[in-house]
């Protein structure tokens, strides 16, 4: 890290459960003194880094994501195409199947997206 002024003490008290976790999670990380490892937390906890495991979980879920609206685009092109092959057929009854996956879809688009937000 680069050379800062570090005038401000903080203390605490921990059981050693919690010493111990604190202290795995540090080495873990990489970083060889508390205060760098604090202001990783803080920067982690900003949203401003990206840890390993919620770059993984997040990449996960965009993936999810991805395929959802590849679906989706699937969907549509269905539809456009029966609309411009048949246009004398094309009605609402007959669109109801799509209209039903189209909404099944965005259902589980949205459920996605809510893991991401949250």
């Amino acid at each position: 890290m680069a050379n800062r002024t570090r005038d401000e003490v903080i203390y605490t008290r921990v059981d050693h459960t919690l010493m111990r976790e604190f202290e795995k999670q540090k080495s873990e990380s990489g970083y060889k003194s508390n205060a760098d490892f604090i202001d990783y937390l803080l920067r982690v906890n900003r949203g401003k880094q990206i840890d390993g495991v919620t770059l993984k979980e997040f990449t996960k879920v965009m993936n999810d994501v991805s395929y959802e609206l590849k679906k989706q685009g699937v969907n549509i092109n269905q539809m456009a195409r029966n609309i411009n092959a048949y246009p004398d057929l094309a009605s609402k009854t007959s669109f109801d199947f799509y209209q039903r996956k189209y909404q099944q879809l965005e259902n589980t688009v949205l459920m996605l997206y809510e893991k991401v937000v949250s």
